[in-house]
């Protein structure tokens, strides 16, 4: 039977990062010559790559940075994670799978006191049990690094598990892990930051597709080569205007989140001390520092760039703006005056 050109409508559903539900059916495909019929399945999640940036210093004193996008997240919980950088082994079997409780670190006997980040390497478990381990024993996030040479980095199958649910988990290059694991085993201290670089292969390229083909086809057939450049502009301009109604709003809220300079009987400072989780450096006396409402607290310096450009605390992820009532509509915003994207 000759099904002549069949179109199809494609239907998608999601989530998103508020946990609003967006729903979109259009009847922007084209069934091919074989086969002509419905299905569905879940669309491959996005992959997010991710900076992962080192500072240490050597044994000449020397200080070393380096910030590569040489990682790649896991399907769990994506976002940023700073602390001393750990290889951790198995107090029973020795080994650096991260699969087997109580761990320790490679150098030393306990883990600090300041935020960490584990560093273990592929193989022995799933990558479920290797971040569950890393978070009962206190890790801010996790570096799984492969056990074979490979140009290509796999995302980690993880759930959103109640013991890892805010952990930052990214997998990296063989040659990458092991030349980390060389210096913390000889007793390096390493900073080790992981930030979001890039998304890709996204599912949902146009967020108005309900009528992109109509309005394609009318823009195209009066010029696309002149049109398009205004597009572009026109979608630049809507981006920086949201950009800037969070910025303001964040100022905002920020007015609101209180200081105070340490004093030498302090609490941060007392004892063997605390230290801002986003330098690690130690509280010292006259240091500024600001405290949350979630009661984290960081050096003014530290935590006020953050907040303008994230809006959330960088350990438990509390929104700023919305504990404070400062409401900004502007993904719907975007989502109703947002232009398409001509090709």
């Amino acid at each position: 039977m000759d099904h002549g050109d069949t179109t199809a409508y494609i239907n998608i559903t999601y989530r998103d990062s508020f946990g609003r539900v967006h729903s979109d059916k259009s009847e922007i495909g084209k069934f091919g010559e074989a086969h002509v019929g419905y299905a569905v399945a879940p669309v491959e999640a996005v992959n997010t790559t991710a900076y992962i940036n080192i500072t240490y210093r050597d044994s000449f004193g020397r200080v070393h940075s380096d910030k590569s996008e040489i990682g790649k997240f896991g399907e769990a919980h994506v976002g940023y994670a700073v602390g001393i950088l750990v290889h951790v082994k198995s107090e029973v079997t020795g080994d650096s799978s991260g699969c087997q409780l109580p761990l320790r670190p490679s150098a030393g006997r306990q883990f600090p006191r300041e935020p960490w980040i584990a560093l273990v390497k592929r193989g022995g478990c799933n990558f479920q049990n290797k971040v569950n381990n890393a978070a009962a024993m206190n890790a801010t996030g996790i570096i799984v690094y492969n056990d074979r040479e490979s140009n290509n980095l796999d995302k980690m199958k993880l759930s959103k598990s109640v013991q890892s649910r805010n952990m930052s988990a990214v997998f990296t290059y063989k040659w990458k892990g092991e030349e980390l694991a060389r210096l913390l085993d000889n007793g390096t201290r390493i900073i080790a930051k992981i930030t979001i670089a890039s998304h890709c292969n996204r599912p949902y390229t146009n967020i108005n597709s309900r009528h992109r083909s109509t309005r394609r086809s009318t823009i195209c057939g009066i010029g696309a080569p002149v049109f398009r450049p205004l597009f572009k502009l026109g979608n630049q301009f809507l981006v920086l205007f949201s950009q800037r109604r969070l910025c303001s709003a964040a100022k905002k809220a920020l007015s609101k989140i209180p200081t105070k300079h340490i004093k030498g009987e302090d609490k941060e400072i007392s004892g063997d001390g605390e230290c801002c989780a986003i330098c690690i450096e130690f509280y010292k006396p006259s240091d500024i520092v600001r405290i949350l409402p979630c009661k984290h607290e960081y050096h003014k310096n530290c935590i006020d760039p953050w907040l303008l450009e994230h809006r959330t605390c960088p350990m438990c992820k509390m929104d700023i703006l919305k504990h404070y009532g400062f409401v900004v509509s502007t993904d719907l915003f975007l989502l109703k005056y947002r232009l398409p994207t001509l090709q």
